[in-house]
Protein backbone atom coordinates (compact mmCIF):
# COMPACT_ATOMS: atom_id res chain seq x y z
CA UNK A 1 0.00 0.00 0.00
CA UNK A 2 3.27 2.32 0.13
CA UNK A 3 2.60 5.24 2.32
CA UNK A 4 -0.32 6.24 1.55
CA UNK A 5 -1.43 8.87 4.28
CA UNK A 6 -4.70 8.78 5.78
CA UNK A 7 -6.24 11.76 3.97
CA UNK A 8 -5.45 9.90 1.24
CA UNK A 9 -7.34 6.88 2.20
CA UNK A 10 -10.22 9.38 3.32
CA UNK A 11 -10.79 10.63 0.22
CA UNK A 12 -11.30 7.94 -1.64
CA UNK A 13 -13.92 6.77 1.17
CA UNK A 14 -15.93 9.79 0.50
CA UNK A 15 -15.50 9.53 -2.88
CA UNK A 16 -16.57 5.57 -3.47
CA UNK A 17 -19.12 7.01 -0.63
CA UNK A 18 -20.47 9.59 -3.41
CA UNK A 19 -19.89 7.25 -6.61
CA UNK A 20 -17.80 9.51 -7.75
CA UNK A 21 -14.84 6.69 -7.83
CA UNK A 22 -15.70 2.92 -8.57
CA UNK A 23 -14.21 0.82 -6.15
CA UNK A 24 -12.65 -1.47 -8.92
CA UNK A 25 -11.01 1.46 -9.92
CA UNK A 26 -8.83 1.53 -6.55
CA UNK A 27 -5.92 -0.58 -8.58
CA UNK A 28 -3.70 -1.08 -4.67
CA UNK A 29 -5.47 -4.42 -3.32
CA UNK A 30 -4.96 -3.63 0.45
CA UNK A 31 -6.33 -0.03 -0.53
CA UNK A 32 -9.13 -1.35 -1.56
CA UNK A 33 -9.85 -3.91 1.14
CA UNK A 34 -9.61 -0.78 3.32
CA UNK A 35 -11.71 1.12 1.48
CA UNK A 36 -14.74 -1.29 1.38
CA UNK A 37 -14.56 -2.78 5.27
CA UNK A 38 -14.84 1.36 5.56
CA UNK A 39 -18.30 1.32 3.76
CA UNK A 40 -19.35 -2.02 4.75
CA UNK A 41 -18.76 -0.12 8.80
CA UNK A 42 -20.48 3.00 7.69
CA UNK A 43 -23.50 0.45 6.49
CA UNK A 44 -23.81 -1.24 9.93
CA UNK A 45 -22.55 1.10 12.37
CA UNK A 46 -23.51 -1.55 15.49
CA UNK A 47 -21.01 -4.17 14.58
CA UNK A 48 -18.90 -4.15 17.11
CA UNK A 49 -18.40 -6.76 19.74
CA UNK A 50 -20.82 -7.62 22.06
CA UNK A 51 -20.96 -6.45 26.01
CA UNK A 52 -19.51 -10.33 26.78
CA UNK A 53 -17.11 -9.86 24.15
CA UNK A 54 -15.93 -6.63 25.32
CA UNK A 55 -16.01 -7.53 28.84
CA UNK A 56 -13.82 -10.73 28.69
CA UNK A 57 -11.39 -8.97 26.42
CA UNK A 58 -11.00 -5.68 29.00
CA UNK A 59 -10.20 -8.82 31.37
CA UNK A 60 -7.61 -9.97 29.85
CA UNK A 61 -6.07 -6.26 29.24
CA UNK A 62 -6.28 -5.56 32.63
CA UNK A 63 -4.44 -8.95 33.58
CA UNK A 64 -1.20 -7.39 33.87
CA UNK A 65 -0.28 -3.99 35.70
CA UNK A 66 3.05 -4.08 33.72
CA UNK A 67 3.20 -1.61 30.58
CA UNK A 68 2.87 -4.15 27.36
CA UNK A 69 2.59 -3.62 23.83
CA UNK A 70 -1.23 -4.09 23.00
CA UNK A 71 -1.94 -7.32 20.98
CA UNK A 72 -3.84 -7.26 17.64
CA UNK A 73 -7.23 -8.38 19.33
CA UNK A 74 -6.75 -6.09 21.65
CA UNK A 75 -6.25 -3.54 18.87
CA UNK A 76 -9.24 -4.64 17.06
CA UNK A 77 -11.39 -4.12 19.93
CA UNK A 78 -10.60 -0.41 20.56
CA UNK A 79 -11.16 0.54 16.81
CA UNK A 80 -14.60 -1.06 16.56
CA UNK A 81 -16.08 -0.51 20.07
CA UNK A 82 -14.76 3.57 18.43
CA UNK A 83 -16.30 3.08 15.54
CA UNK A 84 -19.64 1.47 16.41
CA UNK A 85 -20.65 5.34 18.04
CA UNK A 86 -22.57 6.59 15.74
CA UNK A 87 -21.35 9.89 13.80
CA UNK A 88 -21.16 12.44 11.30
CA UNK A 89 -20.61 10.30 7.75
CA UNK A 90 -17.45 12.53 7.58
CA UNK A 91 -15.91 12.03 11.05
CA UNK A 92 -16.28 8.32 10.76
CA UNK A 93 -14.72 8.48 7.56
CA UNK A 94 -11.71 9.89 8.96
CA UNK A 95 -11.81 7.46 12.33
CA UNK A 96 -12.23 4.63 10.07
CA UNK A 97 -8.73 5.50 7.78
CA UNK A 98 -6.88 6.56 10.56
CA UNK A 99 -7.91 3.38 12.74
CA UNK A 100 -7.67 0.70 9.46
CA UNK A 101 -4.06 2.40 8.07
CA UNK A 102 -2.84 2.37 11.93
CA UNK A 103 -3.58 -1.14 12.13
CA UNK A 104 -2.51 -2.49 8.74
CA UNK A 105 0.64 -0.74 9.12
CA UNK A 106 1.31 -1.24 12.77
CA UNK A 107 1.22 2.54 14.07
CA UNK A 108 0.18 1.38 17.51
CA UNK A 109 2.25 -0.98 18.56
CA UNK A 110 5.32 1.16 16.53
CA UNK A 111 4.44 4.13 19.33
CA UNK A 112 4.92 2.09 22.40
CA UNK A 113 8.19 2.97 22.92
CA UNK A 114 7.69 6.92 21.30
CA UNK A 115 9.39 9.50 22.69
CA UNK A 116 7.96 13.38 23.71
CA UNK A 117 9.87 14.65 20.25
CA UNK A 118 8.51 11.62 17.67
CA UNK A 119 6.09 11.68 15.44
CA UNK A 120 4.10 8.66 16.64
CA UNK A 121 4.24 10.05 20.58
CA UNK A 122 0.33 11.97 19.70
CA UNK A 123 -0.86 8.01 18.76
CA UNK A 124 0.61 6.61 22.44
CA UNK A 125 -0.97 9.56 24.18
CA UNK A 126 -4.65 8.85 22.67
CA UNK A 127 -4.08 4.98 23.00
CA UNK A 128 -3.46 5.49 26.89
CA UNK A 129 -6.60 7.83 26.62
CA UNK A 130 -8.62 5.33 24.81
CA UNK A 131 -7.56 2.90 27.30
CA UNK A 132 -9.09 4.72 30.32
CA UNK A 133 -12.23 5.78 28.47
CA UNK A 134 -12.83 1.81 28.31
CA UNK A 135 -11.79 1.16 31.92
CA UNK A 136 -15.13 0.66 33.56
CA UNK A 137 -14.51 0.48 37.55
CA UNK A 138 -12.11 2.22 39.80
CA UNK A 139 -9.79 -0.96 39.82
CA UNK A 140 -9.71 -1.06 35.99
CA UNK A 141 -9.08 2.67 36.08
CA UNK A 142 -6.45 2.46 38.81
CA UNK A 143 -5.04 -0.50 37.08
CA UNK A 144 -4.46 1.93 33.80
CA UNK A 145 -3.28 4.92 35.74
CA UNK A 146 -0.32 2.75 36.75
CA UNK A 147 0.73 1.24 33.54
CA UNK A 148 0.43 5.02 31.77
CA UNK A 149 2.49 6.12 34.72
CA UNK A 150 5.88 3.44 34.15
CA UNK A 151 5.15 4.33 30.62
CA UNK A 152 6.24 7.98 31.97
CA UNK A 153 9.03 7.07 34.63
CA UNK A 154 9.91 4.44 31.47
CA UNK A 155 10.36 7.41 29.13
CA UNK A 156 11.48 10.16 31.76
CA UNK A 157 15.00 7.85 32.63
CA UNK A 158 15.14 7.31 28.78
CA UNK A 159 15.04 11.17 28.16
CA UNK A 160 17.57 11.28 31.40
CA UNK A 161 20.42 9.18 29.98
CA UNK A 162 20.13 11.40 26.99
CA UNK A 163 20.89 14.44 28.72
CA UNK A 164 17.04 15.93 28.31
CA UNK A 165 16.65 17.04 31.85
CA UNK A 166 13.78 19.20 30.33
CA UNK A 167 11.47 16.80 29.11
CA UNK A 168 12.44 14.32 32.00
CA UNK A 169 10.78 16.55 33.93
CA UNK A 170 7.61 16.80 32.22
CA UNK A 171 7.36 12.97 32.27
CA UNK A 172 8.44 12.60 35.64
CA UNK A 173 6.04 14.63 36.51
CA UNK A 174 3.21 13.21 34.22
CA UNK A 175 4.57 10.06 36.10
CA UNK A 176 4.02 11.02 40.05
CA UNK A 177 0.35 12.42 38.69
CA UNK A 178 -0.75 9.31 37.16
CA UNK A 179 0.59 7.41 40.10
CA UNK A 180 -1.00 9.65 42.55
CA UNK A 181 -4.63 8.88 40.53
CA UNK A 182 -4.03 5.35 40.63
CA UNK A 183 -4.05 5.06 44.46
CA UNK A 184 -6.81 7.53 44.86
CA UNK A 185 -9.01 5.49 42.17
CA UNK A 186 -8.22 2.85 45.21
CA UNK A 187 -8.76 4.64 48.29
CA UNK A 188 -12.44 4.31 48.28
CA UNK A 189 -12.79 0.20 48.47
CA UNK A 190 -9.86 -1.14 49.50
CA UNK A 191 -11.36 -1.45 53.39
CA UNK A 192 -13.84 -3.26 52.08
CA UNK A 193 -13.08 -5.21 48.71
CA UNK A 194 -10.16 -7.89 49.30
CA UNK A 195 -9.67 -7.53 45.37
CA UNK A 196 -9.03 -4.03 45.57
CA UNK A 197 -6.25 -4.50 49.24
CA UNK A 198 -4.35 -6.71 46.76
CA UNK A 199 -4.23 -4.19 44.23
CA UNK A 200 -3.42 -1.36 46.29
CA UNK A 201 -0.20 -3.80 48.07
CA UNK A 202 0.78 -4.34 44.61
CA UNK A 203 0.56 -0.72 43.64
CA UNK A 204 3.40 -0.19 46.73
CA UNK A 205 5.77 -2.80 45.68
CA UNK A 206 5.62 -1.45 41.93
CA UNK A 207 6.01 1.80 43.77
CA UNK A 208 9.19 0.39 45.54
CA UNK A 209 10.26 -0.63 42.63
CA UNK A 210 10.49 2.07 40.56
CA UNK A 211 12.55 4.12 43.69
CA UNK A 212 15.22 1.36 43.78
CA UNK A 213 15.46 1.41 39.72
CA UNK A 214 15.28 5.56 39.97
CA UNK A 215 17.83 5.19 42.47
CA UNK A 216 20.26 3.47 40.58
CA UNK A 217 19.52 5.41 37.19
CA UNK A 218 20.33 9.12 39.31
CA UNK A 219 23.33 8.26 40.84
CA UNK A 220 24.58 6.92 37.31
CA UNK A 221 23.76 9.70 35.93
CA UNK A 222 24.80 12.43 38.29
CA UNK A 223 28.76 11.17 38.11
CA UNK A 224 28.49 12.89 34.08
CA UNK A 225 28.34 16.64 34.23
CA UNK A 226 26.19 16.13 30.98
CA UNK A 227 23.41 14.15 32.60
CA UNK A 228 23.67 15.52 36.84
CA UNK A 229 20.93 18.26 36.36
CA UNK A 230 18.98 15.16 34.92
CA UNK A 231 20.16 12.63 37.20
CA UNK A 232 18.93 15.11 39.75
CA UNK A 233 15.11 14.61 38.37
CA UNK A 234 15.96 11.15 38.99
CA UNK A 235 16.56 11.60 42.34
CA UNK A 236 13.70 13.15 43.25
CA UNK A 237 11.66 10.12 42.08
CA UNK A 238 14.19 8.08 44.08
CA UNK A 239 13.93 10.32 48.03
CA UNK A 240 10.93 9.37 50.31
CA UNK A 241 9.07 11.27 52.92
CA UNK A 242 6.54 9.83 55.38
CA UNK A 243 3.02 9.92 54.68
CA UNK A 244 1.17 11.73 57.74
CA UNK A 245 -0.09 9.58 60.56
CA UNK A 246 -3.82 7.85 59.91
CA UNK A 247 -4.07 7.37 56.45
CA UNK A 248 -5.17 4.41 54.83
CA UNK A 249 -2.74 2.39 52.84
CA UNK A 250 -3.64 3.96 49.37
CA UNK A 251 -4.07 7.35 50.80
CA UNK A 252 -0.48 6.66 51.78
CA UNK A 253 0.87 6.54 48.37
CA UNK A 254 -0.93 8.85 46.89
CA UNK A 255 1.09 11.29 49.25
CA UNK A 256 3.72 9.58 48.62
CA UNK A 257 3.36 10.46 44.87
CA UNK A 258 2.18 13.82 45.10
CA UNK A 259 5.40 14.73 47.85
CA UNK A 260 7.82 13.28 45.24
CA UNK A 261 5.73 15.50 42.34
CA UNK A 262 6.31 18.64 44.55
CA UNK A 263 10.01 17.06 44.65
CA UNK A 264 10.43 17.14 40.71
CA UNK A 265 8.52 20.92 40.90
CA UNK A 266 11.23 21.93 43.25
CA UNK A 267 13.77 20.84 40.49
CA UNK A 268 12.63 22.20 37.98
CA UNK A 269 11.91 25.42 39.35
CA UNK A 270 15.47 25.77 40.71
CA UNK A 271 17.17 25.76 37.68
CA UNK A 272 14.55 28.91 36.55
CA UNK A 273 15.25 30.67 39.58
CA UNK A 274 16.88 34.35 38.62
CA UNK A 275 20.10 34.61 39.54
CA UNK A 276 21.45 37.69 41.74
CA UNK A 277 24.24 39.79 40.37
CA UNK A 278 26.10 42.93 40.91
CA UNK A 279 26.20 45.95 38.68
CA UNK A 280 27.48 49.73 39.54
CA UNK A 281 25.13 52.42 40.99
CA UNK A 282 25.94 56.08 40.49
CA UNK A 283 26.02 58.00 44.11
CA UNK A 284 23.90 60.43 42.70
CA UNK A 285 21.01 57.74 42.55
CA UNK A 286 21.28 57.16 46.17
CA UNK A 287 20.52 59.58 49.10
CA UNK A 288 22.63 62.39 50.04
CA UNK A 289 25.00 61.38 52.72
CA UNK A 290 24.34 57.84 52.56
CA UNK A 291 26.99 54.86 52.52
CA UNK A 292 27.00 52.38 50.26
CA UNK A 293 26.55 48.33 51.15
CA UNK A 294 29.47 46.79 49.97
CA UNK A 295 29.51 43.59 48.04
CA UNK A 296 30.20 40.52 49.87
CA UNK A 297 31.97 37.89 48.68
CA UNK A 298 31.53 34.09 50.04
CA UNK A 299 33.67 32.92 51.92
CA UNK A 300 35.49 36.47 52.76
CA UNK A 301 32.88 38.28 55.33
CA UNK A 302 35.36 39.67 57.83
CA UNK A 303 37.93 41.46 54.93
CA UNK A 304 34.75 43.12 53.31
CA UNK A 305 33.21 44.44 56.75
CA UNK A 306 36.25 45.77 58.05
CA UNK A 307 37.13 47.63 54.86
CA UNK A 308 36.73 51.56 55.27
CA UNK A 309 33.39 52.25 53.25
CA UNK A 310 34.31 54.04 49.60
CA UNK A 311 31.84 57.49 48.88
CA UNK A 312 32.98 58.04 45.27
CA UNK A 313 31.45 58.07 42.83
CA UNK A 314 32.65 54.12 41.28
CA UNK A 315 30.49 52.88 44.52
CA UNK A 316 28.85 49.74 43.73
CA UNK A 317 26.01 48.07 45.50
CA UNK A 318 24.03 45.00 45.14
CA UNK A 319 21.42 44.90 42.08
CA UNK A 320 18.51 42.65 41.62
CA UNK A 321 18.73 42.43 38.30
CA UNK A 322 18.38 39.02 37.07
CA UNK A 323 21.88 37.73 35.37
CA UNK A 324 20.96 35.60 32.40
CA UNK A 325 17.56 35.25 30.73
CA UNK A 326 15.28 32.10 31.41
CA UNK A 327 15.25 29.39 28.84
CA UNK A 328 12.26 28.64 27.42
CA UNK A 329 11.65 25.17 27.46
CA UNK A 330 13.07 24.87 31.04
CA UNK A 331 10.14 27.25 31.68
CA UNK A 332 8.06 24.96 30.19
CA UNK A 333 8.99 22.16 31.74
CA UNK A 334 8.95 23.81 35.54
CA UNK A 335 5.09 25.17 34.56
CA UNK A 336 3.98 21.20 33.69
CA UNK A 337 6.16 20.39 36.48
CA UNK A 338 4.23 22.34 38.58
CA UNK A 339 0.62 21.80 37.49
CA UNK A 340 1.58 18.49 38.42
CA UNK A 341 1.79 18.74 41.56
CA UNK A 342 -1.06 20.53 42.05
CA UNK A 343 -2.93 17.67 40.44
CA UNK A 344 -0.98 15.18 42.24
CA UNK A 345 -2.17 17.09 45.50
CA UNK A 346 -5.48 16.40 44.63
CA UNK A 347 -5.65 13.22 44.19
CA UNK A 348 -3.96 12.88 47.18
CA UNK A 349 -6.70 14.84 48.96
CA UNK A 350 -9.05 12.85 47.42
CA UNK A 351 -7.71 10.04 48.25
CA UNK A 352 -7.51 10.64 52.11
CA UNK A 353 -11.25 11.99 51.77
CA UNK A 354 -12.23 8.68 50.51
CA UNK A 355 -10.56 6.72 52.58
CA UNK A 356 -11.43 8.38 55.51
CA UNK A 357 -15.18 7.63 54.49
CA UNK A 358 -14.88 4.32 54.50
CA UNK A 359 -13.60 4.29 58.01
CA UNK A 360 -16.29 6.13 59.25
CA UNK A 361 -15.76 10.01 58.81
CA UNK A 362 -19.06 10.77 57.57
CA UNK A 363 -18.35 14.65 58.41
CA UNK A 364 -15.42 15.24 56.08
CA UNK A 365 -16.28 17.21 53.47
CA UNK A 366 -15.04 15.43 49.98
CA UNK A 367 -12.34 17.46 47.69
CA UNK A 368 -12.79 18.00 44.36
CA UNK A 369 -12.12 15.31 41.62
CA UNK A 370 -8.72 16.11 40.07
CA UNK A 371 -8.98 17.58 36.87
CA UNK A 372 -7.76 15.46 33.55
CA UNK A 373 -4.65 17.23 32.19
CA UNK A 374 -2.65 15.84 29.04
CA UNK A 375 -1.50 11.99 29.79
Amino acid sequence: MGRTSATDVSRLIEEVARGERELSEIRDEKLREIVRLALRLHKDPFSAPDAAARNRIRRRVMGSLRPHRPSLADRFVIAFTLLAKPTPYALRAIAVALVVVSLAGGTLVASADALPDDALYPVKIATEQVRLALATTSQDRAVVELSIAEHRLAEATVLAEDGDDDDAVIATSAYTEHLANAAAELAGSEAVDPRTADLVSQLQDRMNEHRAAAAKAASRLGAKPSTANAGAVLAAVASSEPAPSGLSPAAAIAADAANTAEGVASVAEKKIAPRRTESPRPASARPAGSVPSPAVTPGRADATQSAPASTGSQATQVSSRPSQTVDPRAARAADAARKAADEAKAAAQKAKDGGSKKSGDGNRRPSPSPTQTRR
